[in-house]
């Protein structure tokens, strides 16, 4: 009687890091989830899974302020779960 390990077959899982496009930490994403709505795992903010990781808008001035104002109107919209 053969391991049950020896009977299943290989599952190899691709995955590609891509930048939360709301804060800007990476994320792994499988790549089968390419062209998908996917959430951050950190911001929970949902955003299309792309191979093409355009780091210029984390870096630039203007899509920071972006990002943080799209968090800033998720959180608010986020019902308080606050226990007393």
């Amino acid at each position: 009687m053969g391991r049950q390990e020896d009977n299943m077959p290989n599952q190899t899982v691709i995955r590609f890091n891509q930048s939360c496009p709301t804060c800007g930490r990476r994320v792994q994403v499988r790549a089968s989830l390419l062209g998908s709505s996917v959430s951050c795992q950190h911001c929970n903010a949902e955003f299309i899974a792309s191979a093409n990781d355009d780091l210029s808008e984390v870096n630039d001035d203007r899509a920071l302020m972006a990002r943080v104002e799209r968090a800033l109107e998720r959180s608010a919209q986020t019902p308080d779960t606050t226990v007393v």
